[in-house]
């Protein structure tokens, strides 16, 4: 009886030490979401040799510990979400810093020789870690701006302007629209989802106008927006976007589902009476909002202090 005891409380001990990250993702699936952060695809070979390619690629060498360890090692220097931020918020401060945009959808690789063939003309020498470091010294002067823990609240208002003109006539389900947010996001004075920052809608739904006086309508799905520190934001049309948007005088109306809806559906009298195809033209500026409250990172574009 004492040994099954013994041996339930060091089941719960090594449980307790397995970090947060690991509680529903195996790790190989951790590993998966590593690669593609990094690299875009998940690569090739056993885990350990995927383990130690990455860890040469950011630290330069091998690191020591458990598999899980390692893991969530690589996993907090790339985000780290419960500190100041890992490489991702380094690579969105110093893109931002120079270019006024984010392209947060693209492999971090990608983006470190990208930001560093502008900058520099060509690529850098040295880990991810040391060229991260070097960029933001370059366009900051500093590695850590001033940054606070904040919650961005339900319902906040993001204004947005669509890339290219969406119409009821010509859209198909399926088709994507890159939007670009025209106003920074605050909270507290504090910058979260910065000018712009671009995220994809994607069209769920269209019916062209037809007769007996149908009008055509188009919805579209906002989904997802890369905040500042790298933190996934959802947006949609709710209430009170569409409150403002009403201000605007747009066509715009929203449904519980989280998508715009341009244009009414109604009948007019007369079999031949033809409704009108909507649209939205590119860079009509609107609201969306943000579906729940979301805890992540504000900043002043200065120095931290005390570091």
């Amino acid at each position: 009886m004492k040994k099954s005891v013994a041996s339930i409380l060091a089941l719960a001990l090594v449980l307790t030490l397995i970090p947060p990250v690991f509680a529903n993702v195996t790790p190989l699936g951790s590993l998966v979401i590593v690669e593609e952060m990094l690299y875009g695809e998940v690569q090739v070979g056993s885990l350990l040799e995927r383990i130690e390619r990455i860890e040469l690629d950011i630290y330069g060498k091998v690191q020591e510990g458990a598999v899980l360890m390692r893991i969530d090692r690589v996993l907090s220097f790339l985000q780290d979400s419960e500190g100041d931020g890992g490489l991702q918020l380094l690579l969105n401060l110093a893109e931002w810093g120079f270019s006024a945009t984010l392209s947060g959808e693209k492999p971090m690789v990608e983006r470190l020789d990208n930001l560093e063939l502008v900058l520099y003309g060509t690529g850098q020498a040295g880990n991810i870690s040391e060229r991260a470091e070097r960029l933001m010294l370059d366009v900051w002067g500093t590695t850590s701006l001033d940054v606070k823990q904040i919650s961005l609240p339900a319902q906040t208002l993001v204004k947005v302007a669509l890339s290219s003109t969406v119409n009821s006539g010509e859209a198909k389900v399926g088709d994507t629209i890159l939007y670009r947010v025209v106003e920074d996001v605050m909270v507290d004075g504090r910058v979260v989802i910065p000018v712009g920052s671009s995220g994809l809608a994607k069209v769920s739904e269209v019916t062209a106008a037809a007769r007996l006086g149908k009008d055509g309508r188009v919805v579209l799905d906002f989904g997802r927006i890369t905040a500042l520190d790298g933190t996934q934001i959802q947006l949609k049309v709710d209430e009170r976007a569409t409150e403002r948007n009403r201000s605007l005088e747009l066509a715009a109306g929203a449904s519980m589902a989280g998508v715009i809806l341009l244009g009414p559906v109604g009948l007019v009298s007369g079999y031949f009476i033809r409704g009108k195809d909507v649209q939205i033209d590119a860079n009509t500026e609107f609201y969306v909002e943000t579906t729940r409250a979301v805890p992540t990172l504000g900043f002043y574009f200065r120095p931290a202090l005390n570091r």
